[in-house]
């Protein structure tokens, strides 16, 4: 049965009225009437917000009516939509599951002369038995909160702090919460190196500049990646030819990485625990290989350039010193985690199913390597001794990676506990507690 839910939003404050039915299962919050580029040097008006399951039924097909109103309430305006991942992506084939909250976007076109007075919002969906997905028995894991979760950063060994929001989103724009280990606590907070973004900096960085025209766009920043390395002083990010440089806190005193990166999709960078060495890694989509580099924020290359090392099926994960990298590779019939070494030479560590390039990239610590990888169809964390030679699985981990969604990963500094997140609608980050196992 497809059912129908109302309300109408006013545009003074926007405040919101229920309608229709005293306890409807589908109800809109925090609705928002703004604007957006219309493709055509324009705007378009649109109807943003939530969307909470509060009934008992999933629903699928979910889409959003609007329509317009003027001050005599003749209808000067119509659209629809849907709902949204954080990215604005419509989600045409998803189940809104009881208790679940999603984001919905429907711009709206007005076909007839005034002003808005208000709006009505209708939403209309299939009523479905929910499908929930399979419980894993973990106990070392502890979910920290539910989200699409894109960055994860220690601060210290009991601080975690991570940026809810779309993958590929500069780190300011982000929402930020942090988490504190000893006592679980949530709070929301504006990133620790938030503040030194600003336009003067962003100039001097050349992070905005078109390089034909020598003009500034400050869009291109969004495109930037920009990274405030945790304990590095030297910042990184891209330029709109995709060319990697590492410049001082302020944007001054720039330093050329690695250019002729404009054929490859940057998609982000590992840090290796040895401050101030990252692997920057690159691929356009699901099942691609992953094209990768090393460097320091110095400026050092340490493992050659992006063209002359073989792709990865994974994303790779760097040694403490940047020298090797940690890569999934088939070779024949078989397949398997391998070092490679700076300027050739590598070593199988060992063999395995590789998981895809949605998966966190290997953590090397020492002579130890974490990796997250399918076990029998489950995410499972694993860890391998190089010393020893002994693959050890710690725990299996409540995660659903789908095409569409990507997990990170994140040691802490003294090696107790992994924070693991991810995007999508399925998105949250957790903490692995690792006392008592795969001591580094």
């Amino acid at each position: 049965m497809r059912l129908a839910f109302v309300i109408s939003a006013l545009l003074c404050g926007l405040a919101a009225m229920v309608s229709g039915q005293d306890a409807p299962e589908l109800i809109l919050l925090e609705t928002r009437i703004g604007s957006q580029p219309d493709g055509f040097g324009g705007e378009t008006p649109i109807v943003t917000g939530d969307v909470f399951n509060h009934g008992a039924d999933a629903y699928t097909g979910v889409s959003i009516l609007v329509e317009a109103f003027d001050a005599e309430e003749a209808i000067i305006g119509e659209g629809f939509g849907f709902l949204v991942d954080a990215c604005d992506t419509a989600l045409l084939d998803y189940a809104l599951m009881p208790g679940g909250l999603q984001g919905y976007s429907a711009p709206f076109e007005l076909f007839a002369e005034g002003d808005v007075a208000s709006v009505r919002v209708s939403v209309e969906a299939e009523a479905q038995a929910p499908i929930w997905p399979p419980l894993v028995d973990a106990p070392a894991v502890t979910l920290i909160a539910r989200g699409e979760v894109v960055m994860l950063e220690w601060l210290d060994e009991e601080t975690l702090i991570y940026g809810v929001g779309c993958e590929g989103t500069v780190f300011n724009e982000l929402d930020w919460q942090r988490y504190s280990v000893s006592d679980h606590a949530l709070s929301k907070i504006a990133h620790p190196d938030a503040a030194k973004v600003t336009p003067e900096m962003i100039a001097r960085s050349d992070a905005a500049l078109i390089t034909q025209s020598g003009e500034q766009d400050p869009q291109l920043f969004y495109g930037s990646r920009m990274t405030f390395p945790p304990g590095a002083r030297r910042i990184v990010y891209q330029n709109d030819l995709h060319t990697i440089f590492s410049a001082e806190p302020d944007g001054s005193f720039k330093r050329l990485i690695h250019d002729k990166l404009h054929r490859h999709s940057l998609r982000g960078f590992v840090w290796a625990r040895n401050t101030g060495v990252f692997l920057a890694y690159y691929f356009g989509s699901y099942g691609e290989p992953v094209h990768y580099f090393s460097a320091n924020v110095g400026g050092q290359m340490l493992m050659g350039r992006l063209e002359e090392l073989t792709p990865s099926l994974t994303v790779p994960g760097p040694a403490d010193d940047g020298l090797a990298a940690v890569v999934g590779w088939r070779r024949g019939e078989a397949s398997g985690y391998y070092l490679q070494y700076a300027f050739g030479g590598s070593e199988l560590l060992f063999e395995a199913e590789l998981p895809g390039n949605n998966y966190p990239a290997p953590i090397v610590a020492g002579r130890i390597v974490y990796v997250i990888r399918p076990v029998e169809g489950a995410p499972t964390l694993q860890c391998y001794d190089r010393r020893t030679g002994q693959l050890e699985t710690v725990t299996a981990l409540p995660l659903h990676l789908t095409r569409t969604a990507r997990s990170w990963a994140q040691l802490s500094p003294e090696g107790s506990g992994l924070a693991v997140a991810m995007n999508g609608t399925e998105g949250g980050v957790w903490r692995v507690d690792l006392a008592g196992g795969c001591a580094a």
